[in-house]
């Protein structure tokens, strides 16, 4: 009879418990990586608690699934020394009183911030159990900046990288920049995983689209999945759909772009400047947006900075053909004209080119679709991510 409550207790107690750092709470593929791992790691061995600034989707979707979230005063991405010093002092107080055996830190910022608050919350307490990890998710100084701010995140990086014990990343690009100046031993690459997706089918996506939008039944439709935010690099899109709008024969094609973010008014700025009004709709968050993939006709992400993107994966998921930059992990993910289509970043002409081989040919882009699909069922799952950082996390406690 003791044994019956004792073992439960033993085992509850053995548990890790997992704070999952990251500066804001907004619906982008690291948010998603947070919330997949917080959600999916075996309760009887772990117990997952969130910690970020702000109470966007992020918090929304983990508080539904009875995740504990901290909210960080003073975290949020600008940078300010009176905010930065208040949320400095908030997370040395949260490690100190959680006493985490992993600080699992994401986002550039929280991934320098949160390891300095760790390494003076180990020294003011004397204890040294707790573990920081930090996930890449598209390293800062591979941004599109000047020199000098390039350099300047560089030197962050390889300083944070002194107080992490372990660094994840999640693509083999970064996986090579990490080597030159972090440890082998101390790197693992540990590519994202999606589970299975309940697609609606193409004739209810549709509806759902025209429900929202006035298009013609022919419409070529390009699906785009994204934070607006620089990195994505939509208006090399927009200056795509222009070439198109002002060629002879112009392609009947249509954008939707899901996804809400800082860069919405200067967007919808250049989309009248073009007059492309007609051609491209921002119609911001959609809540589970991926399950209407089959609406479109292709997919495009012309991003000058990713990690390993997961609108890209659920495209792919979904048979979409694709048509992506050549940066970060998309290369992991494409090879080009087998399994999508590959660009350069910032080349409006070749994404044009692409868009139009892709809408020339319905054969094209059902090999493409059916490439893209097994590349992602055969390698990368949810469950395998989840298994191997599972894994991580048991080799270094």
């Amino acid at each position: 009879m003791v044994l019956f409550f004792v073992f439960p207790c033993y085992i509850l107690y053995m548990r890790k418990k997992i704070l999952f750092c990251i500066t804001q709470s907004t619906a982008g593929g690291a948010q998603q990586y947070v919330h997949d791992l917080a959600t999916h790691l075996p309760p009887d061995q772990f117990e997952t608690v969130i910690v970020t600034g702000g109470s966007g989707p992020l918090v929304q979707r983990t508080q539904e699934k009875g995740i504990r979230t901290i909210f960080v005063p003073g975290l949020n991405r600008d940078i300010s020394l009176i905010r930065e010093l208040q949320a400095f002092f908030n997370l040395t107080k949260i490690f100190i009183r959680e006493k985490p055996d992993i600080i699992h830190l994401n986002s550039t910022k929280i991934g320098a911030m949160g390891a300095c608050a760790a390494f003076v919350a180990r020294l003011l307490t004397l204890n040294f159990k707790s573990r920081v990890i930090f996930t890449v998710h598209g390293w800062g100084f591979r941004e599109d900046r000047n020199i000098v701010a390039q350099m300047a995140i560089f030197a962050v990086s390889w300083i944070a990288a002194r107080f992490h014990h372990h660094t994840i990343t999640i693509n083999s690009s970064d996986y090579a920049d990490a080597r030159a100046f972090i440890p082998h031993a101390n790197i693992s690459l540990i590519s994202l995983g999606i589970k299975p997706i309940e697609f609606l089918t193409r004739d209810q996506s549709r509806a759902f689209f025209s429900q929202r939008l006035s298009l013609p039944h022919n419409t070529f439709l390009i699906g785009i999945t994204a934070e607006l935010t620089k990195n994505k690099g939509i208006p090399y899109l927009l200056r795509a759909l222009h070439m198109n709008a002002q060629s002879p024969s112009p392609m009947h094609i249509h954008a939707i772009v899901m996804g809400e973010g800082t860069e919405r008014a200067n967007l919808e700025k250049q989309i009248k400047e073009f007059g492309l009004e007609n051609h491209i709709s921002l119609l911001g968050f959609i809540p589970d947006a991926k399950i209407y993939l089959k609406a479109f006709d292709a997919f495009v992400l012309p991003s000058v900075k990713e990690g390993l993107p997961y609108s890209l994966m659920e495209a792919m998921a979904a048979g979409l053909p694709v048509i992506a930059t050549n940066v970060g992990g998309i290369p992991d993910l494409i090879t080009h004209e087998v399994s999508g289509m590959i660009v350069p970043p910032k080349k409006s002409d070749t994404l044009h080119q692409h868009i139009n081989t892709l809408y020339a040919s319905n054969h094209v882009r059902e090999r493409i679709g059916k490439q893209a699909n097994e590349i992602i069922t055969n390698n990368y799952s949810l469950e395998r991510m989840i298994a191997s950082t599972a894994h991580l996390y048991h080799e270094l406690t």
